[in-house]
């Protein structure tokens, strides 16, 4: 009965946001306000009765009505309190109803939200949301309805997928779903603006708040996924070019490079249909990444299996783009450039435009290498991989252009070529560069780099991010200099540079931590009961194999008391793990982390019998606290600069009496 309610529920959604779309384009075409108020009704009914709709499922996972394919798929009589409420989106038809909700949400918000100087084009931006969701709630009651009955009900589920249940995995997906609905915002307004042919002050305010919430999340979402795959999936890294990893940064990458492009915009004017474009793009290729995870067509831990839903995915996609290119080619020369009289120049705008291209560059690569495989495949049969050393040929040179353009163009200036106080800031940091880069040297080992080679390009990078992060931290003195050292000024004056400040000194820690992949260490050891392990300076003493029960997992530990020096630092427990559902063991990681370094012990095998010898891999991996570091610096700057109040002047397009109020 209550799995039936919530079918009927989404098919209600589908039915107003089907409403919502076409109301919104009338109101739009004939400036008819009270049509688009009941198009706005229409979009947050949809929004309530999807969210009634998902409580109802998640109540019937607690009510463990296996009835419900859905959840007898993926849950079951052992399954965790946590892991009840996780389980909802741990497969495909409950990820989907999660997007398709928070899409919904959100677009409720941003509907309510609007400010007055974007009411002109609000009809527009609804029609443009609505119609997405008119397709997501269509999935939902027919490829992907988590509300499929079956019958009997059988006394207990299949489970969960082991690897999900993680505590950073029940949270990474509603965090990149988060991402990827936010930037449907700035794609419905860049959507609008063609529509409407102008893009106006409040335009831009709007289209930066959602973009810089989008970012945040995706930055946070990302994060949390590869922290899911360190401590979770025991290969002792974070990041493999997987194509469903893959998938999530192109957005990001996207989604930064319109930043820039609205800070381009917001000084000077330019850039404006390629923010429309960017904004556009970065959401289409969210949904991009959603066809590779649902399509079953890449091999991944993270992708689900084959169903009907990929074909639908890549028909929508393929629609999508073609209304866009085809609206652009129509509307384009509505978007005038910008009137005024600044022009190009080496200055801080020239920075921040190859600051773009170095951006735009990496995601172009990303996404030959992700879809290279795929092509390959469709053309000749024949399915050519696409590894690691593809991605890690480009990826440190478009680093080092980052490097270099994160530092100049802070310390530049709009319209101007003259880089103030440049002789004290360049110098000075250049030689305070040299001490924190010894510390990085020294405290990171990088002496113990393999190759002479490897060696250099280590120094050379440590030095650039050492010598990147002076210069920006003395411009940000000048500034707060500027301001007769007055902290309350400087908040009130430059929070939109404070929070760019922050968030370049993530990316800055954050390429310090990945040059700590190209020096990790790794020993495989076979140990008996008693015997010890030395290596890197640490000794693992190894006391046998114990059996524990965590939750609904049997746990098969190898507890390694880890001494350095002669002082012991505490027990790790690496580990074999055993679901009720799943036959086959999986890695829990045993380790000890430090700023400088992280000690990652993973259980190979271990004797069954008696428990008395087991073989390790130990890792050491330089700098990874760093990777994790960087992140609370990119989201804190993040919402900073999120809460600068920009106050341009009111549109001129914006004016008494455009719309027209009819009875």
């Amino acid at each position: 009965m209550l799995a039936d309610l919530g079918f009927f529920l989404l098919f209600v959604c589908t039915l107003l946001s089907v409403y919502s779309t076409f109301a919104s384009i009338a109101a739009g075409r004939k400036r008819h306000r009270r049509l688009f108020r009941s198009a706005r009704v229409a979009s947050t009914l949809s929004a309530v009765f999807c969210l009634l709709a998902c409580l109802i499922l998640w109540f019937l996972f607690f009510q463990r009505d296996y009835s419900v394919a859905y959840i007898f798929k993926n849950s079951s009589n052992d399954l965790p309190y946590l892991y009840r409420i996780t389980a909802f989106w741990s497969s495909l038809e409950g990820s989907h109803t999660l997007w398709t909700l928070l899409l919904a949400i959100f677009s409720a918000i941003a509907m309510w939200t609007g400010s007055k100087d974007n009411e002109h084009i609000m009809p527009w931006v609804n029609a443009a949301l609505q119609a997405v969701l008119s397709w997501m709630f269509f999935m939902t009651i027919s490829y992907s309805d988590p509300f499929v009955r079956m019958f009997p009900p059988m006394p207990n589920g299949q489970g969960m997928n082991a690897l999900l249940q993680n505590p950073y995995m029940a949270i990474h997906p509603p965090t990149l779903f988060t991402g990827y609905t936010t930037l449907a915002i700035p794609y419905a307004y860049g959507v609008a603006a063609l529509c409407y042919g102008d893009v106006t002050d409040g335009w831009l305010r709007t289209t930066r708040r959602w973009a810089l919430l989008a970012w945040v999340a995706l930055t946070c979402g990302v994060w949390l996924g590869g922290r899911w795959a360190y401590v979770e999936l025991g290969w002792a890294g974070y990041w493999a070019w997987d194509p469903v990893e893959n998938s999530s940064l192109i957005p990001w990458l996207l989604a930064t490079a319109l930043l820039h492009s609205l800070i381009v915009q917001e000084k000077l004017g330019h850039l404006k249909r390629l923010s429309i474009v960017l904004a556009v793009m970065a959401f289409f290729m969210s949904f991009f990444g959603t066809f590779l995870t649902r399509s079953g067509i890449v091999s991944s831990v993270h992708s689900f299996a084959e169903s009907p839903i990929g074909p639908n995915y890549l028909g929508f996609l393929a629609v999508l783009l073609m209304l866009f290119v085809g609206l652009y080619a129509w509307r384009a020369h509505a978007v005038l450039p910008a009137d005024t009289d600044k022009v190009w120049g080496v200055s801080k705008e020239s920075a921040l435009v190859m600051t773009q291209f170095l951006l735009l560059t990496m995601a172009a690569i990303v996404v030959i290498g992700t879809l290279f495989p795929i092509v390959s495949e469709a053309l000749t049969g024949q399915r050519t991989s696409i590894q690691a050393p593809y991605f890690n040929a480009f990826a440190p040179w478009i680093g080092l252009g980052m490097i270099v353009m994160l530092a100049l163009g802070n310390i530049m200036r709009f319209q101007s070529a003259v880089i103030p106080r440049a002789k004290s800031t360049l110098g000075g940091s250049a030689l305070l560069a040299v001490p924190v880069c010894a510390v990085l040297i020294y405290y990171g080992d990088v002496m113990s780099t393999p190759s002479r080679f490897a060696l250099g390009a280590q120094i050379v990078g440590l030095y650039l991010c050492s010598w990147a992060l002076m210069t920006i931290t003395w411009d940000l003195v000048n500034r707060y200099r500027d301001v007769n050292s007055n902290l309350s000024l400087m908040w009130n004056r430059n929070r939109a540079f404070l929070g760019a400040w922050l968030a370049h000194v993530g990316v800055l820690i954050a390429i310090i931590g990945f040059l700590g992949n190209y020096r990790g260490l790794v020993s495989e050891v076979t140990l008996q009961k008693g015997q010890t392990h030395e290596f890197y300076g640490y000794s693992l003493k190894f006391d046998g194999i114990s059996t524990d029960q965590k939750d609904n997992a049997t746990l098969f530990q190898a507890p390694l008391v880890v001494s350095r020096q002669g002082e012991q630092l505490g027990v790790i427990y690496p580990a074999k793990s055993r679901y009720p559902t799943k036959a086959e063991l999986l890695n829990e990681v045993g380790l000890m982390t430090s700023l400088w370094h992280d000690l990652y012990v993973v259980v190979a095998d271990f004797e069954r019998k008696t428990g008395a010898a087991v073989t390790l891999q130990v890792h050491i991996n330089p700098t990874v606290r760093f990777v994790w570091l960087s992140a609370f610096f990119l989201a804190i700057g993040g919402f900073i600069a999120m809460s600068d109040r920009h106050r341009g002047q009111r549109s001129r397009d914006v004016i008494a009496g455009e719309w027209e109020v009819r009875a």
